[in-house]
Formats: C-alpha cells, sequence, structure tokens
C-alpha cells in the first residue's frame, strides 16, 4: 500500500501543478491549436520537474552528494561545545551510516515520464491540427 501510496501522492502533486499551469496561461479562454499548444505546456512542466527530481533522488542515493554533505556536517560540528560528541569521525563513518538510507525514486522517474508522453502525445496532436 506504501508503494501505491506515493504514486497516488506524487500524480496529484503533478496535476495541481498541470492546473496551476493552465490557470496562469488562461487555457480556459483558449479553443483549436493553441489548447493544445498550451496543454502540451502544461503537462511537460510537471513532468521534467518530477523526473528530474526522481534522476536527483537517485544520484543521491549512489552516493553523488555523500561528500558535500559530510563537509557541511563538519562545519557545523565546528561549533558544538563538546568536539567529542560529533555524530561522523570520519567520511567512512558517515558513508556506512548513509548506506542504509536510500530513499526509493522510481515513482518520481515513472510519473515524470508518464506527464512527459501525455506531453508529447498532446504536441502531435498540434501539430497535425
Amino acid at each position: 500500500m506504501k508503494k501505491w501510496s506515493q504514486y497516488i501522492i506524487t500524480i496529484c502533486v503533478a496535476l495541481l501543478l498541470v492546473l496551476c499551469v493552465l490557470m496562469i496561461q488562461n487555457t480556459f479562454e483558449h479553443n483549436g491549436s493553441l489548447l493544445l499548444s498550451e496543454l502540451c505546456n502544461a503537462f511537460f512542466v510537471p513532468g521534467v520537474l518530477i523526473l528530474c527530481f526522481g534522476l536527483l533522488l537517485w544520484a543521491s542515493n549512489g552516493g553523488a552528494f555523500d561528500m558535500l554533505s559530510f563537509a557541511i556536517t563538519k562545519l557545523f560540528d565546528l561549533f558544538k561545545k563538546d568536539l567529542t560528541k560529533v555524530k561522523y569521525r570520519t567520511f567512512y563513518d558517515y558513508r556506512e551510516a548513509q548506506r542504509d538510507k536510500k530513499r526509493s525514486f522510481s515513482c518520481y522517474i515513472i510519473v515524470g515520464a508518464f506527464f512527459i508522453a501525455i506531453s508529447i502525445v498532446f504536441f502531435v496532436l498540434y501539430k497535425n491540427y
């Protein structure tokens, strides 16, 4: 059930973004090819945003940002009163602790790609109109 709830929430957020883009463009007052063009834009924007967020999570799970995160943690550790109570002494300790904290990213990539596919359908309809 948790897996499905991630997809449902992601789709709801994407649809909310679609609605926002449609309202910004005053799409409800247009028809014909202009309507298809704006629908293409409205589905493309959230699709790209969600897909890129999923790709960032994928890179983060792979350890792409671990060194930066460890450096920021060590920077904040410098301001502690007792330096013996730091959470991670070495990067190896930090990396081992982060290995267990993997986040799911597949729902973002799938939903983002789905919204981009809908955008492509509207683009083809726009070009053939």
